[in-house]
């Protein structure tokens, strides 16, 4: 199918299975509230239903609905857990997750612990890749902020949150 100016909306979304009337919609942005902007921006941002928003904008990469539908799971589950099929995208997924934690709740300590070294710095590298490809999430951070790699550990820290993986 061509996505044209000219393809009705309905066509061009009909991928996503979703069957949503325009006029229910609701613009966020539009709502009256008193706060100042950044407020509103920031509780926003830390909706599950914006993460997708915060990866394209902040983190630089489009996730795909799948992704976004496990980030927000993952976000509302006191013990979640992920079962795929190799090559799904857990790891990256994970790692992403850890990154969103850990930016938007500030103070944290993340620990990301596998059966063999290899399995964290495997989720370390996408964190690695995301800060290096994200200049916004780089200037958000300051500039304290990044990867650090030692022999027995790895830490992102982002802003006053850490990330540590560990064997």
């Amino acid at each position: 199918m061509n996505n044209t100016p000219n393809t009705p909306k309905i066509l061009q979304d009909a991928w996503l299975n979703l069957d949503v009337e325009e006029s229910e919609l609701i613009n966020p942005f539009a709502l009256d509230v008193e706060e100042e902007f950044h407020i509103k921006l920031t509780w926003l941002l830390s909706n599950p239903e914006y993460f997708s928003f915060i990866c394209k904008y902040i983190f630089n990469i489009e996730v795909l609905p799948a992704q976004a539908l496990m980030l927000k799971e993952i976000w509302g589950r006191k013990f979640p857990m992920l079962i795929a099929s190799r090559g799904f995208g857990k790891s990256f997924v994970l790692s992403l997750y850890a990154m969103i934690r850990a930016l938007l709740m500030p103070g944290r300590k993340i620990i990301i612990v596998g059966a063999a070294f290899r399995q964290s710095k495997v989720l370390f590298e996408y964190m690695d890749g995301i800060w290096r490809n994200a200049p916004i999430l780089r200037d958000i951070a300051g500039p304290n902020s990044g990867p650090r790699k030692d022999v027995d550990m790895c830490r992102m820290i982002i802003g006053e949150s850490t990330v540590t993986c560990l064997p």
